[in-house]
């Protein structure tokens, strides 16, 4: 029997490992030992789970014990604080500091407990209690923090490295959830999606009003909706679901919640769509997400790139911006907002929000820097709740996503609007004629209906009328962030419009996406166009420089498909990630490239160096000041990076040349004629 248990566990091991540590938190497979006796180093007792920063080849035992990052406990079918886990406690405080280790974790490979080795307390990361394996940065800095303190027990990390945290172990969960799935007829995948966030939102909900101090202990809650029994689960659900509706401002996200109710309980037109032990297995993974408070990243961007199809995709494109974009451009847009100043509110709109990518990460940001700089009061929390996000799109769907998106996220949600940014009807109107202090937007491309604001050129394309329509929305020194397509940049029919924008504006910075940055959505060639709003009684082109900066690499693959490169330098960091930040192997939490160069980098004096995705040098200009009088002794004005960073030398040929390769490509042409023939 005994053996029958060990094969079990180390099967269940062995998922754990593949399954969960390689495919979803990308450890790479030869970095991890399972089982592996290092007697020198914990004598008989073998260690179940070592994760280490080199690849262990069998032979080189110390440099793979020197550079542990983690080690775990496996104990498969026990249960938290029962004789097995204790055991496995025991068994943890007795190798961790053989093993070099200021902390060690024990799980039964499915729910996971981080300890302090010195403490035996158990870990907090950003106040919430760990109980998932985490990604190898995150390991790093565990260990770098407590060797550094060794009675620390609560692990804190700045706003980048929570959403890499979050979004990994989220990603782990929506993985179970789509083996569940298999099993349901969702009508598309639009309905998953709407399905996933608005289950996820019900537990949300209860954490946000203990937050608040307004849970009623007396009322049913997503905790109160757990049952034994499968079928009482789905009744208790299906009636929070009506109590919120009716009793709470949650009532707003109705359309949402009535996507879960319908699927599990049904109406007078649908029977239900998912049976109770289905029900009853969704509820006990969402409940396992917990908490998701402070989660740091776009939820509904995560449910929707694990479950929409390629079609589905570009569908949502003209409105979908990838995360790792809208996070590091709201960042850039925003730094100089690190202090909260009641006296100095100000306030921020995407007018194009789709989903609210751009809004969620703008209210982490600002909330990440309030808590750095001491200043996130409760008068600081009220305002991002409630005085400084504005949004509107033209499709009702989309706000209420992006509604819910923002709560789930903090707040913010109250002034988000459906109605048409470039010709407003409705809720918007009386939004989208006052003034801000910063606009953040990538709006819809192509030939519209609407004629943009402007008199230096007609035209009906959709891009220039928002930029004309950001411009008017800012206030005098307000700044914006737009993503563009390169024709707006480059195109010579738009050569006065290029005029008006440096007459109307400072451009201060304009960077180059990769080709395929927003693949399979739309793979048209785009920028990040940041302007500063400038008076209307000046009107000469601005005399400061345009800082340029062409990103080659943004951690994805550069093709249609898109799949994450994850390489990195023997200091941990993105070998082919100009935009992320990174936990360097000594545990040190570090910028992203572009973060870090932001305005200040030039390399026009040497070149720039770097290992592309195929392990190919390169050495390019990359980025720097383009004094404006280049830009105005251009014919048309032209405002592309690679214009004047890698401007395109071509190479001609002599007439005599041209000869020969004529005649060496008629020759060859008769010699297959010839063989054919």
């Amino acid at each position: 029997m005994a053996q029958s248990k060990k094969k079990q566990e180390a099967l269940s091991v062995s998922r754990l490992i593949n399954e969960v540590l390689v495919a979803q938190l990308s450890i790479p497979f030869r970095q991890i030992v399972n089982d592996t006796t290092f007697s020198k180093y914990t004598g008989s007792k073998r260690p179940d789970i070592l994760i280490s920063e080199f690849e262990y080849d069998g032979t080189n035992d110390e440099q793979y014990i020197k550079n542990l990052v983690a080690y775990a406990e496996a104990k498969d079918d026990c249960k938290v604080d029962d004789r097995d886990w204790k055991d496995a406690l025991e068994q943890g405080k007795l190798k961790a500091p053989k093993l070099g280790l200021p902390y060690f974790i024990v799980t039964n490979c499915k729910t996971t407990y981080f300890y302090n080795v010195k403490t035996m307390k158990q870990l907090t990361l950003n106040g919430n209690p760990i109980r998932e394996f985490q990604t190898i940065d995150i390991y790093r800095l565990i260990k770098n923090k407590l060797t550094k303190n060794p009675d620390l027990d609560a692990i804190n990390t700045n706003v980048d490295s929570i959403s890499t945290i979050s979004e990994a172990i989220f990603n782990k969960k929506l993985w179970e959830l789509a083996g569940v799935y298999r099993g349901i007829n969702f009508k598309d995948n639009v309905q998953k999606i709407d399905f996933t966030v608005g289950f996820v939102a019900l537990e949300y909900f209860e954490e946000k009003e203990e937050i608040d101090g307004s849970k009623d202990a007396s009322k049913v809650y997503w905790s109160s909706c757990n049952d034994e029994v499968s079928e009482k689960i789905k009744n208790n659900l299906s009636g929070y679901i009506s109590r919120l509706e009716d009793e709470t401002t949650f009532k707003e996200f109705k359309n949402v919640m009535e996507v879960v109710r319908i699927a599990i309980s049904g109406d007078e037109k649908n029977k239900p769509l998912i049976d109770v032990e289905d029900v009853k297995q969704i509820y006990s993974i969402i409940d396992s997400m917990k908490p998701l408070h402070g989660t740091g990243f776009d939820l509904f961007g995560a449910v929707y790139e694990m479950f929409a199809s390629s079609k589905e995709k570009k569908d949502f494109g003209e409105y979908f911006t990838r995360r790792h974009y809208t996070h590091i451009f709201s960042k850039l847009l925003l730094m100089e907002e690190d202090v909260y100043n009641e006296k100095k509110e100000f306030s921020i709109i995407d007018p194009a929000c789709g989903t609210g990518g751009f809004l969620t990460e703008s209210f982490k940001v600002l909330l990440n820097n309030y808590k750095k700089s001491g200043t996130l009061t409760d008068t600081a929390k009220d305002f991002l709740s409630k005085r400084c996000f504005y949004g509107v799109d033209v499709r009702d769907e989309n706000i209420s996503r992006t509604r819910l998106n923002m709560f789930l996220v903090g707040d913010g949600h109250t002034h988000m609007y459906s109605d048409n940014s470039l010709k407003p009807a409705r809720q918007g109107k009386t939004v989208l004629s006052r003034k801000y202090q910063y606009v953040i937007t990538n709006p819809p491309y192509g030939s519209g209906t609407i004629k943009a604001n402007t008199d230096v050129i007609s035209t009906n394309r959709t891009e220039i009328a928002f930029i004309c329509k950001v411009i008017d929305l800012l206030e005098i020194g307000g700044k914006a962030c737009i993503i563009t397509p390169d024709g707006v940049l480059e195109n010579p029919s738009y050569k006065n419009f290029r005029q008006e924008i440096l007459e109307k504006c400072e451009v201060y910075a304009i960077i180059s996406l990769p080709k395929f940055a927003f693949a399979p959505y739309t793979k048209e060639k785009t920028y990040a166009l940041f302007i500063k709003k400038r008076s209307s009684t000046v009107t000469k082109i601005q005399d400061k420089p345009v800082w340029m900066y062409i990103i080659d690499n943004d951690g994805l693959a550069n093709s249609d498909k898109r799949f994450p490169t994850k390489l990195r330098n023997n200091r941990n960091g993105w070998m082919h990630d100009e935009i992320s930040g990174w936990v360097s192997t000594d545990g040190v939490e570090m910028p992203g490239l572009l973060e870090k160069r932001w305005l200040t980098f030039d390399d026009s004096n040497t070149k720039t160096t770097w290992i592309d995705e195929k392990g190919i040098d390169q050495t390019l200009r990359k980025g720097g000041n383009i004094n404006i009088n280049r830009i105005k002794s251009d014919n048309y004005k032209t405002l592309l990076p690679e214009y004047y960073l890698r401007p395109y030398s071509p190479h001609y040929i002599s007439e005599s040349e041209f000869n020969n390769e004529l005649k060496r490509i008629d020759d060859e042409m008769r010699r297959i004629l010839n063989e054919i023939s």
